[in-house]
Order: structure tokens, then C-alpha cells, then sequence
């Protein structure tokens, strides 16, 4: 069984135990920090890190940033085995989050690390030169088309995964798209649902949103929930209406940036009028 990691920035406090991992490779990696001093300055002059940790140790890390729409990632470092690939799973999700269809990185022309991470769905696409290890090298840039991660219509199709996802009868579903009814998708796999139905005199009342494990403390609730208050708004309610459950508590301060209130046993969320318009005075 692979082991479990979590994931989280990287900040200054960590520099030591990063600087640890860097220094066992040496000048294996270019670029990457030999002291827990370089690291800490990295950090703090705008450089992106993550890193993995089990048992709250610190297995691996890895820079990420975009340029012009585009992901990369590279100064991947792993102590323990499956590190590594968690953490390009980890990135993968956070160019995913961001919007972003494509993720690269550069490999020495010449090494095996192409053919490594062709298994991961990294393939070449231009050969260029580089600074590497101090002089200009050949280098291959890889990459990786990712899957568009979207909140849309629900359609036929996704039936059984809705049913599954909130343990309804798919029959339903089946019979073709519902109004109000929602599916966050990830490519062509459905891995989240959420609905809003009219609740009557203009209340429109949303559910929780029902989300696979492996992809909530990814913000797509609050995206979920969004998508359905667009639906109300545009569809003539005043009010949006969702139960304040324990997993929705839990995201009470992004509710409230986006005007939820909590009230009691629910979050509401009121919508403006349109106003009157005025009369033309000459």
C-alpha cells in the first residue's frame, strides 16, 4: 500500500529539514538550495514550494509556479519512497485548481528522467539549451495536458455517478438533465454534485455538496455552491438557502466573503433587487 502524505506551502520554519533533502543529492539538482539559509531567502523572495509530510516529518518538496497561463514544476526532492510522485500528484492538482490546462518542466536532454516521467503522462516537446550545473546544456521540455476541472449542467451520462455520490436512485437522473441540478467534473469523470430547488416564495434552497474524499479541501464546495447561486439569482429567487452542516461550518469565513450570513441552523445568502427605474425628468 503507497503511503499517505499531506501537503501544504512551504514556509521559512521548514528550512532545515528541506535543506537536509537538497543536500543528499548534492549537485545532482541545479539550482536547488544547499543550506537551510538558501531556502529560507527562496521562500521569502516569492518562490512556491510545496511539501509532503507523513507522520510530520517532511518526505519531499517541489517549486511550482505559471508563467503566461502555463504550470511548471521542477527542484523535485524526495526522502521517502512515493514522495515523489505524491508530490507531482499534489502540483498536478494545484495547476488544476488554478484553471490551468498544461504543466511542464525541463530535464537534461541526455538523462533517463524523460522516460521516467513519461509514465506520468509527460511527453517532449522542444529541445532547447540551459544553464545547467553551472554551463549550458541541452535540455527537453516535458509536458503534461491536464484534464479541465469544471462545474456544469448534469447530463444523462452522469447518472450513476450522481446516484452514487448522494445514494438516490440514478432512474432519475437518467431521464435526461434536471434543472438546477449540478456536477463538478474532472475531465469526463464526475466527482462532485450539488442541487438548488425551489423551496417556494422566492427561496431557493441549496444542498450540501456531496464531493469524492479525494477531492474536498480543494475549494470546489465553494465553487459548487457558487454555480448554484448563479442559477438562483438568474432564476427569479431573493433568497439562497443552505443547512449549516458540520462540513459547511467548517468553510463559514469564504461563505461569508461571498455574502453568506449564518442564521441559526442555515446560511443564507440574500440577493439585490433590481431597482426601479427612474422617471426622466426635463
Amino acid at each position: 500500500m503507497a503511503p499517505h502524505f499531506s501537503f501544504r506551502p512551504a514556509t521559512p520554519d521548514d528550512a532545515v529539514a528541506v535543506a537536509a533533502l537538497y543536500a543528499r543529492i548534492g549537485t545532482d539538482l541545479p539550482g536547488a538550495p544547499q543550506s537551510a539559509g538558501e531556502f529560507e531567502r527562496l521562500v521569502q523572495t516569492g518562490n512556491a514550494f510545496l511539501v509532503a509530510e507523513r507522520e510530520g516529518q517532511v518526505g519531499g518538496a517541489v517549486r511550482h509556479r505559471q508563467e503566461d497561463g502555463i504550470g511548471w514544476l521542477d527542484l523535485l526532492v524526495s526522502g521517502e519512497t512515493g514522495a515523489g510522485p505524491a508530490l507531482i500528484g499534489a502540483v498536478e492538482r494545484w495547476a488544476q485548481d488554478g484553471g490551468l490546462r498544461l504543466l511542464r518542466m525541463a530535464v537534461l536532454d541526455d538523462s533517463r528522467l524523460a522516460e521516467c516521467f513519461a509514465r506520468w503522462g509527460y511527453l517532449p516537446i522542444a529541445r532547447g539549451k540551459g544553464t545547467w550545473a553551472g554551463r549550458e546544456q541541452p535540455l527537453l521540455t516535458l509536458e503534461k495536458r491536464l484534464a479541465l476541472l469544471t462545474v456544469r449542467e448534469q447530463r444523462r451520462e452522469d447518472a450513476a455517478a450522481i446516484g452514487e455520490l448522494t445514494r438516490q436512485d440514478p432512474w432519475v437522473f437518467e431521464q435526461g438533465a434536471r434543472p438546477g441540478v449540478f456536477v463538478a467534473a474532472d475531465g469526463d469523470r464526475v466527482v462532485g454534485t450539488i442541487a438548488v430547488r425551489d423551496a417556494g416564495v422566492g427561496l431557493a434552497r441549496i444542498d450540501e455538496p456531496a464531493l469524492r474524499d479525494d477531492y474536498r479541501g480543494r475549494s470546489l464546495e465553494l465553487w459548487m455552491i457558487e454555480r448554484c447561486v448563479v442559477y438562483a439569482e438568474t432564476h427569479g429567487f431573493h433568497t439562497a438557502e443552505m443547512p449549516a452542516t458540520a462540513a459547511l461550518l467548517a468553510l463559514r469565513r469564504p461563505l461569508e466573503d461571498r455574502f453568506w450570513q449564518l442564521e441559526g441552523q442555515v446560511f443564507l445568502r440574500r440577493f439585490r433587487s433590481p431597482q426601479p427605474e427612474q422617471e426622466e425628468r426635463w
